[in-house]
């Protein structure tokens, strides 16, 4: 299959030209049908695509407390631009991607937070026992957890990991930007990043680091375990509306955000970080995100 804009060649399994990023076919149903719904149709171009917008439901609150005690902020439906034009060959195509509402934690999980689950459900603290000498400790995003872990604390929390669109939409919000805050590059204000050594520092501290929703320590600080396998050549043929990848690599799980030890071209919103899913890591952790409908008509 050729590409119509730039001339490419193309698997036909793609979606998505891997050259310029333009749509290449329009999207069938499981029984090879049409897609018939009017998000899909938009999506496949048949009315173009608009220009990306935040626009705010009313039967949703913008900000809701989790059972775990944690705030989290929506998300609205909409485009948004996902991937990169020039970077690294598994960030393209630059294409635009429409996520249905959802709800992401404003911090990471931290090691308090996570102690409460390990009591409610008897985990052992084999892994997770504080350093005399940190006071900090229990403010610090949680690490040396395993996807399993991360993906266990969540099911707990009636939550789920993000899929790694919902995280990058989090972190960019709808115009493609480089970095949570704007394209500015990094410093010690936005982002725990580029240090010699760890920990992370407490959640909270870098507020001018925040996204476009009010989602803070995106950038740095430690890698977030998402729901998807990580695939190399997925986003050629990730499908345009709600994409997370099922049927990659299952020997590797998707972590985004960079972390406190790595460099800030890691922590960039289009950065896809994987690693092994029983890794542990000082530099490891997560939060987690819900389906709006959830709390849909609970406005306070």
């Amino acid at each position: 299959m050729f590409c119509g804009y730039c001339g490419a060649q193309n698997p036909d399994q793609n979606r998505f030209c891997v050259e310029c990023g333009s749509r290449l076919q329009v999207p069938l149903d499981k029984d090879g049908s049409p897609v018939t719904d009017d998000i899909s149709a938009r999506l496949a171009g048949f009315d173009g695509l608009p220009e990306p917008s935040i626009d705010w439901p009313k039967n949703l609150p913008r900000d809701v407390i989790a059972k775990d005690g944690k705030r989290m902020v929506l998300v609205p439906a909409g485009f948004f631009w996902m991937g990169a034009h020039k970077q690294k060959k598994d960030e393209r195509p630059y294409r635009m991607v429409y996520l249905d509402s959802f709800y992401m934690d404003v911090h990471p999980v931290t090691n308090d937070e996570y102690s409460e689950f390990l009591s409610a459900k008897r985990r052992p603290l084999k892994h997770h026992r504080p350093p005399r000498s940190d006071r900090d400790w229990g403010r610090r995003p949680v690490t040396r957890v395993t996807w399993d872990d991360a993906n266990a604390y969540a099911r707990w929390a009636l939550k789920r990991l993000p899929t790694e669109a919902e995280w990058e939409k989090s972190a960019r919000g709808i115009d493609g930007r480089l970095w949570p805050w704007g394209n500015d590059e990094p410093t010690d204000e936005y982002a725990c990043l580029a240090r010699e050594d760890g920990p992370a520092d407490p959640v909270g501290l870098h507020p001018k680091g925040v996204s476009p929703y009010g989602i803070q320590d995106l950038a740095g600080s430690v890698w977030e375990w998402c729901a998807d396998q990580y695939g190399q050549f997925y986003y050629p043929r990730s499908p345009p509306r709600n994409p997370k990848c099922e049927d990659g690599d299952p020997r590797y799980r998707i972590a985004r955000g960079g972390a406190v030890t790595y460099s800030a071209f890691t922590a960039r919103c289009s950065y896809r970080g994987w690693n092994l899913p029983h890794m542990r890591s000082s530099v490891y952790g997560f939060r987690c995100a819900v389906d709006a409908i959830r709390y849909r008509g609970q406005l306070k």
